[in-house]
């Protein structure tokens, strides 16, 4: 039979298991940056830029004012530093930094593009046909790696680098060097300006990890027990469609590793508060829930839109009753709370949402419009625009600029501007 979870016990278990019920710790702060990475398992890049890159503000959210340079540094490649990096990029979600020692645990993905058994994202007829039809430029561009290095786009030279069309519209190069990533063959040395910098693997990679990537015999069942083990850790408590959306993989691949993970005692079958399908929540947590050792939610912190406990719709629903989408793709007119607006946490809650901007050449943070859920009471709103003034003081501090502007635009502006 089940166990039962509580939707305040879920919640409980969700902030703890994602580093947000309570503001860091002294040895959360020591462990920085690679510490959330550990927890979350990767980062998410996004290339929109108007506050702040995605990929930089699950540190803060989690650490506070932390050092956005520690963050470039773990993904300084060996090619430079002499070193492993600490991170490194693939599609493990979507793109994400993830911990250079576990790009060997997605041979699986890789493998499977070249095979047409990747069932998320590409078929066999993709990298078949790259082949077929750029097989000498495959050649050439990993000649072109091997005698010059780690290179951008921009830096490659050839008559096929030639963009068609505009936003996803790529050269020939570009298209094989993503087939070459997405298969393992090229990775990330780091980001120039946003750019990925293209090496091969072998470049970047000490022997150990790199022997892995090239092991004879991988076990593929084990990789995906692995990753799904690590999601389902990082997400507390979650069905199999939300570890689905995690590692983006299709339901019937996670499923039967979800059982594996059940028999062998690391998942337990849960029935969770107004889910409507089985919850697994991960054995620490199940521990720390029965020792009374969870922190109580009491933290305050605006999220990315891409951080992991927001980004899947469905799962914020049901857990925060938060129904939130980034209005960046669509049209101005049709936009409800704004271009780039950020979900606020505070005291356990998903609250409101503050679209926001860095105004470099001002010098200010500018609060394009700001929002609180439609069932906070009025004692609940002058609650969240006091933690959040004194919140944005430390976000407009992490981002170097020196004052905040607030706009009169949303149901939140008076009492923020008030407080």
């Amino acid at each position: 039979m089940s166990e039962a979870l509580s939707l305040a016990q879920a919640r409980a278990v969700v902030l703890n298991a994602q580093g947000l019920a309570a503001k860091p710790t002294k040895a959360n702060r020591q462990a920085g940056i690679l510490g959330v990475v550990d927890r979350l398992t990767l980062l998410q890049l996004d290339s929109v830029n108007v506050f702040e890159r995605a990929h930089y503000m699950p540190g803060f959210s989690r650490l506070g004012n932390y050092d956005k340079q520690a963050l470039d540094a773990a993904t300084t490649p060996q090619t430079v530093s002499g070193a492993q990096a600490h991170l490194i990029e693939y599609w493990a979600h979507e793109a994400a930094w993830i911990k250079t020692e576990d790009l060997p645990l997605h041979r699986f993905r890789m493998d499977g593009y070249r095979q047409g058994t990747d069932d998320r994202r590409h078929s066999s007829r993709t990298w078949k046909a790259v082949v077929e039809q750029h097989g000498d430029l495959l050649d050439w561009i990993r000649n072109e790696l091997r005698t010059r290095g780690p290179l951008t786009i921009s830096q490659i030279e050839h008559d096929q680098n030639k963009r068609k069309g505009t936003w996803w519209g790529w050269s020939d190069v570009k298209t094989c060097l993503e087939r070459l990533f997405l298969a393992g063959e090229v990775t990330s040395a780091g980001r120039e300006n946003f750019s990925r910098r293209y090496a091969l693997t072998e470049q970047v990679l000490d022997d150990a990890t790199y022997s892995k990537m090239v092991e004879p015999n991988p076990d593929y069942d084990q990789m995906l027990r692995t990753i799904i083990g690590r999601a389902a850790k990082a997400d507390g408590v979650a069905t199999i469609k939300d570890l689905a959306d995690f590692v983006r993989l299709k339901i019937d691949r996670v499923t039967p590793r979800v059982r594996d993970l059940v028999e062998a005692g690391e998942l337990i079958e849960v029935n969770v508060e107004g889910f409507k399908d089985p919850g697994y929540l991960h054995r620490d947590w199940s521990q720390a829930l029965q020792a009374g050792q969870l922190e109580k939610p009491k933290h305050t912190t605006l999220l990315s839109p891409f951080d992991p406990l927001t980004r899947n719709r469905d799962r914020a629903i049901r857990l925060f009753d938060f129904d939130y989408k980034i209005e960046i793709y669509t049209p101005e007119p049709k936009r409800v709370y704004g271009y780039y607006t950020l979900p606020l946490l505070h005291n356990g809650q998903l609250v409101g949402r503050i679209d926001l901007k860095s105004d470099r050449k001002t010098g200010e943070l500018l609060v394009q419009s700001s929002w609180h859920e439609a069932k906070l009471k009025q004692s609940e709103i002058e609650s969240v625009a006091s933690a959040l003034k004194r919140h944005l003081a430390e976000v407009a501090s992490w981002q170097g600029l020196e004052s905040t502007v607030i706009k009169p635009k949303g149901n939140l502006a008076s009492a923020l501007q008030s407080a």
